[in-house]
C-alpha cells in the first residue's frame, strides 16, 4: 500500500501541467464513451449519419480543442451554465434580465430543435450539423462538472486558490482545473485505494475508464430518472458545491471566500461596473489558499464517478429520444425546453458567412 500511494502522489504531481477544460480530454471521452454503450439502434444510426463511424468520446473533445480557433471564438460561453446562489440552482427561476444571452442551457436545449425542427426554414449542411451534435455530446459533459454550473461570483472556481499534497510536495492549483483534470486522472488511483482487489490497467484512457465506472456505478442505471428536466441537472451539480468547495460545509456566501477572487453584485444580483465599464472584483485576502486534504480527495473521486456516469446515461437517452422521433418522421424536438433566453442566438455562428466549417 505504500508503494502505491507513493505512485498515486507522483502521478497527482505530474497532472497539473496538462490540464484541460471541463473534465479534461478524458472525462469528457468516458461520458462519450459510457454513452456510446448505451445507444438504442435509431441513437447509433443517428450518430453514424452526423457523425461517420468516429465514436462519440472522438466526438466529445472537439469543443475544447477549437476553443482557440478563430472562427469558434463565440462559442465559449456555451461551456457553461451560472445560476445565483438566491435562486437555489432552480436555473427556470434565473429573471430573464440577469440571465446570460448564451449559455450551455440555450445549446442543450436548442441543438436538437435546431437540427431537426426546421423552424424558420433554416438549413444546415451536414458539416455544421456535425458541430452541432459534437457541441451537444460535449456540453451534456460540462454540466455535470459541479463547476460549470456556476455560482455567478467567481467564474467556476477559476478564480479559488487551493493547494495539495502531492508526495513530499506541495501542489498549487486553481479549484476548477484541479477538478476538470487533476480528479479525473485519480479514479485510477483512488478505486486501487478503495478496492486493493481492483486490477490496475496498464493503459489508462477512456475505455478503461469507463469500464471501471460502470462497474462501480452499476446501480446508478436505477437511481437516475432519465425523464428529469434538463434543468434539474444544473440544480443536482449546483447542490455539490457544498462539497466540491473544500469550505463547503461551512455554507459561505461565495462573496465571502477569502481564497477566491469574485465579482461585486448590487442588491438585485447584477454585476456592478467601475467608471470604465469594467466588472468591478474583489480581489482575495492576501495569501488565502484552501487547503485539499486526503478525505475531500477520497469523497471527490466518488462524485466525480457518480457525475460522469450519469452525463453518460443521460446523453444517451437524449440521443436516442431525438433518434426516435427524427426517424418516425417527427420534426418537432421537445426537451423539456420551458424557458429559454433566446433559441435563434443559438447558432449565429453557425451561419455566419466567414464560418470556415471543413
Amino acid at each position: 500500500m505504500d508503494l502505491f500511494k507513493i505512485t498515486r502522489s507522483v502521478a497527482l504531481s505530474t497532472l497539473v501541467g496538462s490540464m484541460a477544460f471541463a473534465w479534461g480530454d478524458l472525462g469528457h471521452q468516458t461520458v462519450g464513451e459510457i454513452a456510446q454503450r448505451h445507444l438504442s439502434g435509431k441513437g447509433q444510426r443517428l450518430v453514424k449519419d452526423l457523425l461517420g463511424n468516429g465514436p462519440l468520446a472522438e466526438a466529445a473533445t472537439f469543443p475544447d480543442l477549437v476553443r482557440s480557433d478563430e472562427d469558434y471564438k463565440e462559442f465559449s460561453n456555451f461551456h457553461f451554465v451560472e445560476i445565483d446562489p438566491r435562486y437555489y440552482g432552480n436555473y427556470d427561476q434565473i429573471p430573464f434580465a440577469l440571465r446570460e444571452k448564451v449559455d450551455a442551457n440555450n445549446m442543450i436545449v436548442g441543438v436538437p430543435q435546431k437540427i431537426f425542427s426546421g423552424l424558420l426554414g433554416q438549413k444546415f449542411s451536414r458539416p455544421q450539423k456535425m458541430d452541432m451534435m459534437r457541441y451537444l455530446v460535449h456540453l451534456v459533459g460540462d454540466v455535470h462538472q459541479p463547476l460549470h454550473v456556476g455560482n455567478g461570483y467567481d467564474r467556476g472556481g477559476n478564480w479559488c486558490d487551493i493547494k495539495y499534497k502531492a508526495g513530499k510536495s506541495e501542489k498549487s492549483s486553481n479549484l476548477h482545473s484541479f477538478w476538470d483534470s487533476v480528479l479525473v486522472d485519480d479514479v485510477f488511483y483512488a478505486q486501487k485505494e478503495k478496492d486493493p482487489n481492483y486490477k490496475m490497467p496498464s493503459w489508462k484512457g477512456f475505455k478503461e475508464l469507463a469500464d471501471l465506472i460502470m462497474a462501480d456505478q452499476k446501480e446508478m442505471k436505477k437511481q437516475v430518472v432519465m425523464e428529469a428536466p434538463i434543468t434539474e441537472w444544473y440544480k443536482e451539480s449546483q447542490e455539490l458545491h457544498k462539497k466540491v468547495y473544500p469550505d463547503g460545509a461551512r455554507t459561505f456566501h461565495p462573496s465571502e471566500r477569502e481564497y477566491c477572487r469574485r465579482l461585486v453584485k448590487d442588491a438585485n444580483g447584477k454585476t456592478e461596473k467601475d467608471q470604465r465599464g469594467v466588472d468591478k472584483v474583489l480581489q482575495k485576502t492576501s495569501g488565502a489558499v484552501a487547503e485539499i486534504s486526503a478525505e475531500y480527495m477520497t469523497e471527490a473521486s466518488e462524485i466525480v464517478k457518480s457525475q460522469i456516469m450519469k452525463a453518460g446515461l443521460r446523453l444517451a437517452y437524449l440521443i436516442n429520444g431525438i433518434a426516435e422521433k427524427r426517424y418516425r418522421g417527427i420534426r418537432a424536438i421537445d426537451i423539456n425546453s420551458k424557458k429559454v433566453a433566446d433559441l435563434d442566438e443559438i447558432l449565429k455562428a453557425f451561419e455566419k458567412e466567414n464560418l470556415k466549417i471543413k
